[in-house]
């Protein structure tokens, strides 16, 4: 694994295709929500997610951006607790115009099978920016990241 924590995690989110995205439910009085999807990450470190318009995320982000996406290296399985496992919490949002279209073709470019659902159900890209990261690396290594740190590294690598 690389030295730093920052750069740990960066690999793990880098070298995975999706994640737990959990978000506040709308209509269940807050309680947590979670389930797996596919994400990019754009060249400004925001996660990029496709989401259809009808999925219990998109309805959830709409009434409160905030979110947490939790992956876990999988190599782990028997072990997870000794193994890096990553919390970002995020602030979701809808991007317009150009920066819509280029979110969309990183997105697609990771994800080409995903172009077809575009006109299904409404789907659409969301960013998901990072606010901070809860990094564990095992038994006794943990901390965090502050999202302009992981912004400036994503950015430069």
């Amino acid at each position: 694994m690389s030295e730093t924590p920052l750069a740990n995690v960066l690999s793990l989110f880098q070298s995975e295709r999706s994640a737990v995205l959990c978000t506040v439910h709308h209509d269940l009085d807050g309680w947590p929500f979670g389930s797996i999807v596919p994400y990019a990450i754009s060249q400004t470190g925001s996660l990029t997610v496709f989401l259809s318009d009808i999925s219990e995320h998109s309805k959830n982000l709409q009434a409160d951006a905030r979110a947490t996406v939790f992956l876990a290296d999988p190599a782990a399985r028997d072990n997870p607790q000794a193994a890096p496992r990553h919390a970002m919490l995020v602030r979701a949002r809808l991007p317009e115009g150009d920066e819509r279209a280029t979110a969309e073709a990183q997105y697609f470019a990771r994800f080409p099978e995903a172009e077809r659902m575009r006109s299904a159900h409404g789907f659409l890209v969301w960013l998901l920016e990072c606010h901070r990261i809860r990094w564990i690396a095992g038994y006794g290594g943990m901390g965090w990241i502050e999202g302009g740190d992981w912004q400036a590294a994503a950015a430069l690598d």
